[in-house]
């Protein structure tokens, strides 16, 4: 929990503009996250695909129907 909670703060320090292209503050922490995501992402994305008859949750953002 304590992970995913910094990993959030980071995200929204590069999407809001907290931290700055080629900028040297967090540089450190942001690789440790890359290298973590890496991991982590393609793992969940395996678990998930492994059990498609398992329920998890409603999509954040649902697909659009056209009209």
């Amino acid at each position: 929990s304590v992970v995913l909670s910094r990993l959030y703060v980071l995200r929204n320090q590069l999407v809001h503009g907290g931290a700055t292209w080629n900028g040297s503050v967090n540089r450190e922490q942001l690789r440790d996250a890359c290298a973590i995501m890496g991991k982590f992402v393609p793992t969940v994305i395996e678990l998930m695909m492994d059990n498609p008859s398992t329920l998890w949750g409603d999509p954040v953002f649902p697909v659009v129907q056209d009209t």
